[in-house]
């Protein structure tokens, strides 16, 4: 934590000396774009609510809470004829055939405003409105622009209480036929605190010590550089009984510090999103609202600043598929609509809930070639009549999502397991459960792993 807090320390301090070099005009604004439709429509507070693939975009600190391959896409049609398209990806590490713990995310950003006439002085030093006859004297034509951004992000959880991220990315702006490039970095950390459902995230955006260099015979220019702060507070079952886990309430505030440029005002945006189920269909709709200080929201309305959207998914035999919208008024420019698409490839593995039974006393593990034998013995102070057998749980990272390994429980009189194949040098984490003839199963037993040959 203490090397967490210096690095944040160092890049906050020659953030603000890069700032305070280079004015207040910066390269490629569409960085603060919202990307993903359901943080559009909770006013873009999100910094400690993401725990899927936008986390990459958002807040790579919690990247990690990726623990199945995750696919998202959205199409915004915003105002004045621009458009964007946002695509990404994330795998856990292991999934990949990497040695490593944590998650690997890409993440692709399209830009692009309408044609706009290229404006030149005539030759006889007017300006003619009329373009037929314009194009013919001063050769005028109609250019496009735009930008992309190409992202590589890696986060790992750091230790028990937070986890910690980053994303090194590419972007491009583009204005007629000049375009720039520029390297750049968002760093973000996300804390669990000890108030459950209380969550905390910061991060920096657009880390970079160079500038765009764009046209030729212009100043270059910084990238916007943000400091953004989160808090969220999610609170499980607001108005239903326990056996409905997924009605949720979240509640999120942001609050996004313009480092470069520096004249900005302080700006505070808030969300709320309520989640529940009908059918098993899950309904979350959201409301939000950015409060965005002197800038130009405040000059299209009060409602400029207000977010809405909704959001329906629904698991399919292990894809859990999430279709959201976001709807942005911005006054008198016009409306902001965004579409998104988010896929989840892997069944959710249910926790075991705690009963009264105890897990195996003693469990250890035998590696082989490519297998791992797991063997354990019966718990103590449980009646071997009141036991149904033993359920075998597996994960590719220590204290992650464990994945049920037997469909029906292994029988009480029978304490081993071979779990084959597994890849050769890919550590593997186990834990055992025993199963009452209630079918109920008792808390986890000790985490334990071993390397297969």
């Amino acid at each position: 934590m203490k090397k967490i807090l210096i690095l944040l320390s160092l890049i906050f301090i020659f953030s603000n000396i890069f700032a305070a070099e280079y004015g207040g005009v910066t390269a490629s604004p569409y960085l603060n774009l919202g990307v993903g439709a359901r943080p559009s429509g909770m006013g873009e507070a999100y910094t400690a609510v993401v725990d899927n693939v936008d986390a990459a975009w958002w807040n790579p600190g919690n990247l990690v809470k990726v623990e199945n391959p995750q696919f998202a896409f959205m199409h915004n049609q915003n105002y004045g004829d621009t458009s964007y398209e946002y695509l990404a990806v994330a795998f856990p590490a292991q999934q990949l055939g990497l040695d490593i713990w944590g998650t690997i995310g890409i993440t692709t950003l399209l830009v692009r405003i309408s044609d706009v006439e290229i404006t030149k002085e005539a030759p006889d030093g007017s300006y003619s409105y009329d373009y037929e006859a314009y194009k013919r004297q001063s050769g005028a034509e109609y250019q496009g622009a735009g930008g992309a951004v190409i992202g590589i992000s890696y986060s790992w959880q750091a230790a028990k209480m937070f986890s910690i991220g980053a994303t090194i990315k590419v972007i491009n702006q583009k204005i007629a036929n000049e375009q720039g490039w520029i390297p750049a970095m968002d760093i973000g950390i996300l804390s669990n605190t000890n108030v459950k459902g209380f969550d905390v995230g910061i991060v920096f955006q657009n880390v970079t010590f160079m500038q765009m260099n764009q046209i030729e015979g212009a100043p270059d220019a910084p990238l916007p550089l943000n400091l953004k702060f989160g808090i969220c507070y999610k609170l499980p079952r607001l108005f239903t009984s326990e056996s409905d886990p997924r009605d949720k309430f979240v509640f999120a505030l942001d609050g996004i510090y313009s480092i470069q440029p520096a004249n900005m005002p302080f700006k505070l945006q808030t969300g709320f999103e309520y989640s529940f189920n009908i059918s098993d269909i899950n309904f979350s709709p959201r409301l939000g609202y950015r409060f965005n200080g002197q800038n130009f929201l405040s000059d299209l309305g009060a409602l400029a600043g207000l977010t809405t959207g909704f959001g329906i998914s629904k698991n399919f035999t292990g894809v859990d598929i999430a279709l959201d919208y976001a709807f942005i008024p911005y006054g008198i420019l016009g409306q902001s609509h965004r579409i998104g698409l988010t896929i989840n490839v892997g069944e959710p593995t249910a926790t075991p809930t705690p009963v009264v039974n105890q897990p195996p006393k003693v469990v250890r593990l035998k590696p082989g070639t490519k297998n791992i034998i797991v063997t354990w013995s019966a718990p103590d102070k449980v009646q071997a009549d009141k036991i149904k057998g033993y359920n075998v749980y597996m994960s590719y990272k220590p204290g992650g999502k464990y994945y049920k390994l037997t469909k029906t429980p292994v029988p009480p009189t029978r304490y081993y397991l071979k779990v084959s194949p597994l890849k050769s040098g890919l550590r593997c984490y186990f834990v055992v459960t025993t199963v009452g003839k209630d079918d109920k199963e008792s808390p986890y037993s000790k985490e334990i792993s071993a390397v297969p040959r």
